[in-house]
């Protein structure tokens, strides 16, 4: 359990040492597969961030100047007006929300939806196309994980807040920014590059 000064993430992770995969190439391997093998290919690459934020996160719950650190962001009003609305902005200036543990819960709806897509669960053909019923359960498991990377991004706004907070520990927040941030990256790209979300009909 991280307490104020023992936030350890080592600058070397395995998340940031591997190169990102060219969005046009991974779009193109995502979308020659079928609809069930592209979910679990998706699942397959997304692994390595989905494990990573929920390490970091599970440190930054127990970390005792997290809750100071999001009422910093909130407060910014300068910040805020700047993000896009999202169900994450959304849920960061109800300050009735532990905003931490929603983005958990967030990430293991993401993984639980691929793993039932990857099942094959409520997938139909039709005209040589796969596609979700629009009316089916899992089309409404698809609409509430879009933009999992804008909880990430927000989160990522509050390890900078401990930058300043906590300067003593700076460099080590700062080696989460950067996990966290590629987490958001890849876990964007694997969203975008599957197109699975547009497959709901």
């Amino acid at each position: 359990m991280m307490q104020n000064n023992t936030h350890s993430v080592s600058p070397l992770s395995p998340l940031l040492a591997a190169p990102l995969e060219d969005f046009g190439h991974l779009q193109e391997r995502y979308q020659s597969l079928g609809l069930a093998r592209r979910a679990a290919t998706v699942l397959l690459d997304a692994e390595p961030a989905l494990q990573t934020a929920d390490r970091l996160l599970t440190s930054l719950a127990a970390h005792s100047k997290i809750t100071p650190a999001f009422d910093r962001v909130r407060k910014n009003h300068v910040l805020t007006g700047k993000m896009r609305a999202s169900e994450a902005k959304n849920l960061l200036v109800d300050d009735n929300d532990d905003f931490i543990e929603a983005t958990r819960r967030k990430l293991a709806a993401w993984r639980k939806t691929m793993e039932r897509l990857a099942q094959g669960e409520d997938i139909v053909s039709g005209q040589d196309k796969e596609y979700i019923p629009s009316t089916a359960p899992l089309a409404l498991a698809i609409a509430g994980i879009a933009s999992i990377s804008s909880y990430l991004s927000i989160v990522q706004l509050a390890l900078a807040e401990l930058v300043k907070i906590d300067a003593r520990n700076a460099k080590r927040y700062t080696s989460s920014m950067a996990e966290i941030r590629r987490c958001a990256t890849l876990l964007s790209d694997c969203e975008h590059a599957s197109g699975i979300h547009t497959l709901v009909h």
